[in-house]
């Protein structure tokens, strides 16, 4: 029988890892064109967004697979700072009008 939770949740840390890949090979992408820096890149309220959303995902994921406490509460932490910077980057996106 197919354990369709455990599917749904590695769906959810893959998913994570696939956004934060493909936010990298953008920004590698973006810096050849711009002649920039990876870094600065990087460092772009959109970049940062994209990166956190990527984070939470994954780190979404590792949260429901952990199974004792002290994992969890890691797991949680990440979950709750990074979302806390991806609404911090996605207000200074608007103040920019971005």
């Amino acid at each position: 029988m197919i354990d369709w939770y455990g599917v749904a949740v590695s769906a959810l840390w893959i998913l994570g890892l696939a956004v934060l890949l493909a936010a990298l090979s953008i920004a590698y992408w973006s810096a050849g064109g711009q002649s920039k820096r990876v870094r600065q890149v990087l460092g772009e309220p959109t970049f940062r967004l994209v990166t956190a959303i990527g984070i939470v995902l994954f780190a979404l994921g590792m949260f429901l697979v952990a199974e004792v406490w002290w994992e969890n509460g890691g797991w949680l932490a990440v979950i709750v700072l990074t979302f806390w910077e991806s609404v911090v980057n996605w207000l200074a996106m608007r103040a920019r009008g971005g």
